[in-house]
């Protein structure tokens, strides 16, 4: 039986393991433009706007009538006519709408990943962090529990006092809560993640923060934000909806055939005989179809008009808009930078030098019991500080992509 139990646990950790995969950055952003379901709602819209496509020429139905009866004479004459409206809109501005909103559907699906692409890199850079993080803790935890032991030891040999015992279970008792916080935290992020990946698997990454190349920013092309260039399609679909408006407003074309009897009229070529059952009369038809009442279609034309404006309003706006953060993503990747230059040249080999002499010195007796704890609770926040850093210089950076459009 406690063998059993011993290979149970060991197939438990062994099929945590496989549902635990380590993803790289690229690696979960490809596996949620490939599974995510927004992403593929949006194709599909594609593909309805492209199936619309054949609605370009589309011509009313075909209006096949027959008359039968005396309208002629006492006999009965039979009569078919095949006649179609052609309105003005199959000449061109219907397919010109669809060509419209079929590239405003690409551009809403370009939009669509690009704000999924921001989500994961988001995600993903904040579970890192918190996985980072979760390693310096522990280590904080080590420090801290090292700490509260040899405190515990001089309170028992009387070369301290209570004080200094309690601070410094205090002290690793706050750690621990830290570590238990942050790993919840990590279990919400991956839960996310696997959430915009659509993965059946529980994705996890890495444990080393590391930073983002930011060389390729100047590279970047601001218009090609996707959500630009959708506002920008969207005056395209307007001007393209007035235009299919007008063409309301234009006489449809009426065309025909017929075909008929007229039993009993006197065929005038050869002067003799009269025209039977199986003489057939032929003709074609050509006419206009007008509009008597121009109020309605006026009103649609203003509306489209409006439309147009609208669109073009919200473009100027969004197009500043999108400026002013622009220049706010560059001024916060400018100071991130030289926050993280500072904290590698620095600050963070202080750090180290810090506890590596307030261990020692508190060893030997050189500094006491609160000159040690704060040297170590600076030389730790320290490396705090540089993660957060690290974080955000990351963090400014697929910002900066994301307003470019860059995936």
């Amino acid at each position: 039986m406690k063998q059993a139990i011993i290979i149970l646990v060991i197939l438990m950790g062994f099929v945590g393991k496989l549902a635990a995969q380590t993803v790289s950055l690229n690696e979960a952003v490809q596996t949620a433009l490939k599974n995510n379901l927004s992403v593929k709602a949006a194709g599909q819209e594609v593909q309805s706007q492209q199936s619309l496509k054949g609605t370009a020429f589309d011509l009313p139905k075909t209006n096949v009538s027959l008359m039968y009866g005396q309208y002629n004479s006492y006999d009965k004459d039979n009569n078919v006519t095949v006649t179609q409206t052609i309105p003005f809109t199959a000449l061109g501005s219907q397919r010109r709408l669809n060509r419209a909103n079929i590239a405003q559907s690409e551009l809403q699906k370009a939009v669509t990943e690009n704000d999924l692409v921001y989500q994961v890199k988001q995600t993903y850079l904040e579970l890192n962090y918190a996985k980072a993080r979760q390693k310096l803790l522990l280590r904080q935890d080590s420090i801290y529990a090292g700490f509260a032991k040899s405190s515990d030891l001089r309170f028992k040999t009387g070369e301290s006092n209570l004080l200094e015992k309690a601070t410094a279970e205090s002290q690793l008792n706050e750690v621990r809560i830290q570590i238990r916080k942050n790993e919840s935290t990590i279990k919400v992020l991956r839960t996310q993640l696997r959430t915009l990946l659509n993965s059946d698997n529980l994705p996890d990454v890495g444990d080393e923060l590391a930073a983002f190349d930011g060389t390729a920013l100047d590279t970047l092309v601001p218009a090609a934000n996707p959500t630009l260039r959708l506002m920008n399609q969207q005056i395209e679909v307007a001007l393209s909806q007035k235009k299919l408006e007008a063409a309301r407003f234009a006489p449809d074309i009426l065309v025909g055939f017929f075909t008929q009897t007229l039993i009993g009229i006197p065929n005038t070529e050869t002067g003799s005989g009269v025209s039977a059952s199986g003489d057939r009369f032929t003709g074609f038809q050509v006419g206009l179809s007008l509009p008597l009442w121009f109020g309605p279609y006026r009103s649609r034309v203003r509306a489209a008009e409006y439309n147009k404006q609208v669109a073009q309003t919200r473009y100027a706006y969004y197009e500043k808009t999108l400026q002013n953060e622009q220049v706010q993503a560059v001024q916060q990747y400018s100071v991130a930078r030289s926050n993280l230059e500072y904290y590698r040249t620095s600050a963070l080999p202080n750090a180290e030098l810090i506890l590596k002499q307030a261990d020692a010195s508190f060893r030997s007796g050189e500094i006491n019991y609160a000159e040690n704890l704060i040297a170590l609770r600076s030389a730790l926040s320290i490396q705090e500080n540089y993660l957060t850093t690290l974080r955000d210089f990351n963090q400014s950076i697929i910002y900066y992509e994301y307003l470019s459009g860059n995936k």
